[in-house]
């Protein structure tokens, strides 16, 4: 698995003019587990999330993009171009 770059998904999470707060509440939705003080740390690469949680902020974040009418530029942990 290649380490990811640390503040990667906060740049994604700024490009789809998300708050941490929003940001957070999607996560949850799809049924992430961490607080959002978790999630912070993983945004700025302070806590290294695990696969699960990776994806389900990338989803979160790529729905957004979606929204936006873009596609999903967010890399899913499985992705080999991840970081």
């Amino acid at each position: 698995m290649v380490e990811p770059v640390p503040d990667a998904l906060d740049r994604f999470r700024r490009d789809a003019g998300l708050s941490r707060g929003e940001l957070w509440l999607r996560y949850f939705e799809l049924g992430g587990m961490s607080t959002a003080l978790e999630l912070e740390a993983f945004l700025y690469g302070a806590l290294a999330p695990t696969d699960h949680d990776h994806d389900v902020v990338a989803h979160a974040l790529n729905e957004r993009f979606v929204e936006l009418g873009g596609n999903h530029p967010v890399p899913y942990a499985g992705d080999a171009d991840r970081g």
